[in-house]
């Protein structure tokens, strides 16, 4: 708890899937959070709960730049860092059109990775940090289908969290993603989610706090030797 306490954290992203539950996980630790709204995920939604929030547009340099200038002047020299994906539309890879592919692209891979490259050049040189991102375990797998634009994007995020990782590992600095399968927040939504939960080996979905524990850990100075990694939480169906 103690090691969480005043902690500057950067959610960007936060209201969708998992998000929340993470928000609230680092504020119950004492953390200090800041939330980034992200222009291509729709309007501004309600601050959550003891955090700030700022608007910031992923797919412009200067935006981002300001973005972090602003929680960094409210909750102090950002330490954690991390990318939340937002909901994903659904069809045939072979439907889908040019523009949606980069659409898909941009906000799901240009955004993340400048995001990352700024928290990265402010964490090098104070000698910590911590960079996450998730993914979907579709863009690690490939084997999911109707997704095709969402899990080649997050595929290249997986790749690029990767060479970020052994370029940093020097610094103090780690990067890690979290590859999440059919957590309550996703299956809520399905109209055949009981039957869902029934190829899930240990029978039941993830539950957000799951997955809040699991950014947690890898905030942890105690998580400074994991890096480079996709964290599975699928509840057995994906294993490495």
């Amino acid at each position: 708890m103690e090691e969480f306490q005043n902690l500057p954290v950067v959610l960007i992203g936060a209201h969708a899937g998992t998000g929340p539950a993470v928000a609230q996980a680092f504020v119950e630790r004492g953390a200090r959070v800041a939330v980034g709204v992200v222009a291509s995920h729709g309007s501004a939604p309600a601050p959550l709960p003891d955090t700030v929030q700022f608007g910031m547009d992923a797919s412009d340099v200067g935006s981002i730049g300001t973005f972090f200038d602003a929680c960094e002047s409210a909750i102090g020299p950002v330490a954690v860092v991390v990318n939340v994906a937002p909901p994903i539309a659904s069809g045939n890879a072979l439907d889908f059109a040019a523009a949606d592919y980069r659409k898909a692209v941009e906000q799901e891979l240009i955004g993340p990775i400048l995001c990352m490259q700024e928290a990265a050049r402010r964490m090098v040189p104070r000698g910590f940090g911590r960079i996450m991102s998730f993914i979907s375990m579709s863009g690690k797998t490939g084997v999911h289908k109707h997704v095709a634009p969402f899990a080649a994007a997050k595929g290249g995020l997986v790749t690029f969290s990767r060479t970020l990782a052994a370029e940093l590992a020097p610094t103090g600095v780690t990067v890690n993603t979290l590859a999440t399968a059919l957590f309550d927040v996703q299956v809520a939504s399905m109209p055949d989610g009981a039957e869902v939960v029934k190829g899930i080996p240990v029978g039941r979905p993830g539950r957000s706090q799951e997955a809040a524990h699991a950014v947690l850990f890898l905030s942890s100075r105690n998580a400074g030797y994991v890096t480079g990694e996709t964290l599975n939480l699928s509840g057995g169906r994906f294993m490495d």
